[in-house]
């Protein structure tokens, strides 16, 4: 069974998964997508506070006051430009949209299927990922949907890249294809970034409309090295910094990508597990999503903890523990399953909390 579908799906719903040979997860930029952070305190003077800022812990949908909506395994979480919070609402099908405490919904009918459209007119399957750009337009990845989609500022839905069939092919984005898809992130230019978790392979999407492999030659390793020669084990989230470099969450390890494409471990090692500590000392279990703020400190979601990693590598945790619902001071606060991350303009994380229904909020004081 594909580990990582089984992880961020509730196991009392029946959804359609995949299988696949290794585990799967599932991200994103200064100034835009999920790294929208431009304020950051002394980590030192930090204390890590847990609240939840939308939903009830009922598996069900409703819009209204963000605390009694509903959401079915929310799976990522992104903050636009102008503040506002859109979620991945899987197995309702739709986009959500939280601001001013209260959750519409953006996007999506609630019937499982891959129409375009305005709004709610357009449908979804599975969607799992979210990113934004600087002009507030939404990227999305759908585990049933071999394709990446687009939601403009007015919440119109259009295919982006992807011919729909589930498959491994560069060129135009009307002709390319794709396998499982779980990460994405949009740089200041608007190119995008995809992990192309099936195919091992990072892809990129240019504004002039192709789609290129940026480094992975499709075997499942860890090797690090030139692009075409780099291996991926099981590339998820993904993050990009303001020198252009990317960081790619790879099963238990956090990859990176210069912009010539020379593919090195940043942080963690072939050791599975729960360790803090400088970047080739630490471990990690199963990275499923990162974001970054604009010190370049990266949030990754590892298990049922946030974790944090300075840019020189150093890694600790900011809250959660074993599995549960608790909010407070974060080494008390507990999380069921957080997959996706997304990150403000004051520094404020957002975690789609998955077995709890609910979408959470870590900042600092």
């Amino acid at each position: 069974m594909n580990r990582r579908i089984k992880n961020k799906f509730i196991n009392s719903f029946q959804v359609k998964i995949y299988t696949t040979h290794f585990v799967l997860a599932v991200v994103l930029i200064t100034g835009c997508n999920k790294n929208d952070s431009t304020t950051v305190s002394d980590p030192a003077k930090q204390k890590w506070i847990v609240t939840t800022v939308a939903g009830d812990g009922i598996a069900h949908f409703s819009d209204g006051p963000a605390l009694t909506a509903g959401f079915k395994a929310p799976q990522d979480a992104t903050v636009a430009p102008d503040g506002s919070i859109y979620i991945a609402d899987a197995i309702n099908h739709r986009i959500r949209k939280l601001t001013a405490n209260v959750v519409t919904t953006y996007a999506g009918s609630g019937t499982e299927d891959t129409a375009s459209g305005q709004g709610g007119v357009a449908a979804f399957k599975l969607p799992i990922q979210l990113a934004t750009d600087a002009a507030g337009n939404l990227y999305t990845l759908d585990v049933e949907d071999f394709r990446i989609r687009k939601i403009s500022s007015s919440a119109m839905v259009s295919v982006l890249a992807g011919n729909g069939e589930r498959g491994f092919a560069d060129g135009s984005v009307a002709n390319a294809e794709f396998g499982e898809t779980t990460g994405i992130v949009a740089d200041n230019q608007g190119n995008i970034y995809v992990s192309d978790n099936e195919n091992k392979r990072i892809r990129k999407i240019s504004v002039s409309g192709l789609v290129t492999t940026i480094a992975g030659n499709g075997k499942a390793a860890y090797v690090n090295g030139k692009a075409d020669k780099a291996e991926f084990f099981s590339p998820t989230g993904i993050v990009i910094d303001k020198h252009q470099n990317l960081f790619v969450a790879d099963y238990n390890h956090i990859r990176k990508i210069t912009p010539d494409g020379t593919v090195s471990t940043f942080a963690g090692n072939d050791s599975v597990g729960y360790e803090d500590g400088q970047a080739m000392i630490a471990r990690f279990t199963f990275i499923n999503d990162m974001t970054m703020d604009d010190a370049g400190n990266i949030y990754a979601t590892d298990d049922n903890r946030v974790r944090k990693i300075s840019p020189q590598g150093d890694v600790s945790t900011i809250a959660g523990s074993t599995a549960g619902y608790k909010d407070g001071d974060g080494a008390a606060a507990k999380f069921n399953n957080p997959v996706g991350l997304g990150i403000d303009s004051k520094g404020n994380i957002y975690v789609a909390d998955d077995n709890n229904n609910r979408i959470r909020k870590i900042s600092f004081k």
